[in-house]
């Protein structure tokens, strides 16, 4: 089951709650903000103390005991009281958490904000796996140091089995260590889906226990994610609310089987299953840039839609001409675009042209918004992504009407690396680096065969698939609008001869209205037949896409 981008969070406040967040934020915002001044520098000093002549190498060589273990206690009683008077007020606890002896691990999803802060607070500061660099940082690192973390030295070419490596020593060792939280995502999401879990945790194959976070308030105002809200808004606008709800659900420890133990893929998606189940989202394996280029492609087919909707045919019958192109340089001469817009029937600045050819033209060329792509534009780019935005099958139309408009002298099977490259940029919106990698590992004489490519998109790359099938079927949407507007145009066309003729005072008058009468509602007859048809068409195809 696909979900909306987890790596977006965007909201929409009403009047009220504007005017809620103004007066709060003159007046507890800023009370809010000194309180956790104080308890930040207090406690970093207490932490600063705690650690006080201990080197790295020290943090990490024993649990801590004795006075170190009740500063943290300390420290964690007083960032409770900040979160408090910051709004947490209240949190409601599931389950029981599992002695360190029972899971050494915390696999704690959805991370959704730096308020997750409280929950580690709450299970009394386990050892966190944070960047190198988080130790630097004013307040946090000092506590962050505290937590005695395995730490992730991203400069380091070995840091990945390091890190694992260390986890695998906490999680088997004799000393009774502190448990390891771990957020299996590795980064924040709107907690609308379950992205794919990282398969640090999961390595060492010890037992687990997973942790489920809720924030169940009316508005979302804690969630940060890559786009949307940024740092401050969340801050400001979640401290300028009255009461802030978090839950924090210990489910039961997950305990791996033999295969699981054998294979971290297996057991990571096992219990991202598990968890996905008891919280009622979905999974999805696509990440941040995943879902980037799927927007790209929505972003191409709206401006598509939004062209077809100035002719008076589709598009799809508008670009056959670029079928019989054959040389190169025909397709891509400076004049391709003025062509194109004779074909249309528009002129060469009309708006919708632009941002179709624009979208058409490939960023690493460095023309941006405004600029000159006459140059850049290729006919075959655009025919190829009307071909896709009319099919129900994108991935074999994408494949075999490339092989066909592209280096036809090397056949139907067979393209250039090169042409292949700027394929993978302009219709799957991968980068140059990653299209030039991706055609180098396929590159066979500097020549990539279909077959290739297909293994490449549908097995290796399956993320891909979703890109194109982001676009398949878009334009067959709208066209039921446009054969009800050509079969008005074709009446209103019939009728003006009927006029011209009566006009003229031709005798015949009477026998041809009978005759432009019967036809006119001939052609009419099979236009409202073949929209009726192609509404049955695209109801059975979005069914088929739900199943």
């Amino acid at each position: 089951m696909e979900s909306s981008n987890p790596f977006v969070h965007k909201l929409e406040l009403p009047l009220i709650q504007k005017v809620k967040i103004v007066l709060l934020g003159l007046t507890l915002l800023p009370i809010r903000l000194c309180f956790a001044l104080i308890c930040l520098t207090l406690t970093s000093l207490l932490a600063y103390i705690s650690l006080y002549g201990m080197s790295v190498e020290d943090i990490d060589k024993t649990p801590f005991t004795g006075w170190r273990l009740y500063s943290r206690k300390i420290i964690c009683g007083i960032l409770r009281v900040m979160f408090f008077i910051c709004g947490f007020h209240r949190v409601k606890v599931i389950g029981k958490q599992a002695d360190s002896r029972d899971a050494r691990i915390l696999c704690v999803a959805p991370h959704s904000t730096f308020f997750d802060a409280l929950a580690v607070i709450m299970m009394g500061a386990p050892s966190v796996v944070a960047k190198a660099e988080t130790t630097s940082i004013p307040f946090w690192g000092s506590l962050i140091k505290l937590t005695q973390p395995v730490l992730v030295h991203r400069n380091d070419p070995n840091s990945r089995q390091n890190t694992i490596k260390h986890i695998k020593e906490r999680s088997v060792s004799p000393i009774d260590w502190q448990q390891v939280l771990i957020y299996p995502e590795g980064t924040c999401t709107n907690r609308s889906s379950y992205i794919t879990f990282r398969p640090g945790a999961f390595l060492p194959g010890v037992t687990i226990q997973p942790v489920i976070i809720r924030y169940e308030n009316t508005y979302d105002t804690v969630t940060w994610t890559w786009e949307g809200f940024p740092a401050w808004k969340v801050i400001v606008y979640s401290l300028s609310q009255f009461n802030l709800n978090i839950s924090i659900e210990f489910m039961e420890p997950y305990t791996p089987s033999e295969e699981e133990i054998a294979d971290a893929k297996l057991f990571a998606n096992n219990v991202r299953q598990v968890m996905a189940k008891r919280v009622g989202i979905p999974t999805t394996d696509c990440n941040y840039f995943d879902y980037l280029r799927i927007e790209k492609s929505q972003r191409r087919c709206r401006a598509l839609q939004k062209l077809q909707r100035k002719l008076d045919i589709s598009l799809l019958d508008s670009t056959a001409y670029v079928e019989e192109i054959v040389d190169d340089d025909a397709a891509t001469k400076e004049s391709a675009k003025s062509e194109l817009c004779e074909h249309l029937g528009l002129s060469n600045e009309n708006v919708e042209v632009n941002a179709v050819v624009e979208s058409l033209v490939l960023e690493s060329n460095g023309v941006g918004h405004g600029g000159d792509t006459s140059k850049l534009f290729d006919l075959r780019d655009l025919r190829l992504a009307v071909l896709v935005a009319t099919s129900t099958d994108g991935v074999n139309t994408l494949l075999d009407s490339a092989f066909r408009l592209f280096d036809r002298s090397l056949g139907d099977e067979s393209i250039a690396k090169v042409t292949c490259s700027n394929i993978l940029q302009k219709h799957l919106f991968l980068s140059s680096k990653e299209a030039n990698e991706a055609c180098e590992s396929l590159n066979k004489c500097d020549v990539v065969n279909k077959s290739d490519l297909n293994t490449y998109v549908t097995v290796t790359k399956p993320n891909h698939l979703k890109v194109i099938r982001a676009a398949e079927d878009s334009l067959i949407v709208n066209m039921t609008d446009l054969l009800t507007k050509t079969a008005g145009l074709t009446a209103e066309r019939m009728a003006a001869k009927l006029e011209k003729y009566a006009a003229s005072g031709s005798s015949l008058v009477s026998d041809m209205s009978a005759t432009v009468a019967a036809g006119r509602e001939k052609v009419s007859d099979v236009i409202t037949s073949t929209a009726s048809s192609l509404h049955k068409r695209m109801n059975s195809y979005s069914d088929k896409k739900k199943e």
